[in-house]
């Protein structure tokens, strides 16, 4: 009996296994061709929406005349022999921050006044920053605590008034940033402003 069953069992899988040609659509999308004959294998045709076509160019800049879409039958075209870089985003200049004493700060008059300002690179390393005071370098310390985060700072006797502050940081793309503003030693009124 289990050599009959086996016999059935071969028989039915040596049926399933026939040429792929021979077995059912199933699936197949409806209107498609029925199967090929036996022996032969199906052609298989490339849809128009995957053609390779010409893009246009990125750039009206661009001095080389954009090829025209070759017909179906042609080969695909070649690529422009002109590449052209993507625009980018520009940098972000580099940035003072935590400055001491703050805007319109009071100081006394009888001590050195400390100045400082953590400075930030957000696009490049940093590349250079300076001190003035009332127009004059300083002559500050620099700490390089990272690529992309200095400190900068000095402690000066300065005269009883009001004196401006400026710190100015450059980063290795070029980009620039800074910061002015007012401290009085002793007594007075001053104003803070932000530079480019």
């Amino acid at each position: 009996m289990t050599r009959a069953v086996l016999a059935l069992v071969l028989l039915a899988v040596t049926a399933a296994c026939g040429p792929a040609n021979d077995r059912p659509l199933r699936g197949a999308v409806p209107g498609t061709p029925a199967p090929t004959a036996p022996g032969l294998p199906p052609t298989l045709v490339a849809s128009e929406a995957l053609r390779q076509r010409a893009l246009p160019s990125p750039s009206a800049a661009s001095a080389a005349p954009s090829p025209s879409p070759a017909p179906a039958a042609a080969a695909a075209p070649s690529p422009s022999p002109a590449a052209v870089a993507s625009p980018s985003v520009a940098a972000a200049p580099p940035i003072v921050r935590t400055i001491v004493p703050g805007a319109n700060g009071h100081v006394p008059a009888d001590a050195p006044v400390t100045l400082s300002a953590v400075l930030i690179g957000r696009g490049a390393d940093l590349a250079s920053a300076s001190l003035f005071v009332n127009g004059a370098d300083v002559g500050a310390q620099i700490d390089k605590r990272s690529p992309r985060e200095w400190a900068i700072h000095t402690s000066q006797k300065l005269p009883s008034g009001g004196h401006t502050v400026r710190v100015l940081v450059r980063d290795a793309s070029g980009a620039a940033g800074g910061f002015t503003w007012q401290i009085v030693v002793g007594e007075a009124e001053p104003t803070a402003t932000a530079t480019p």
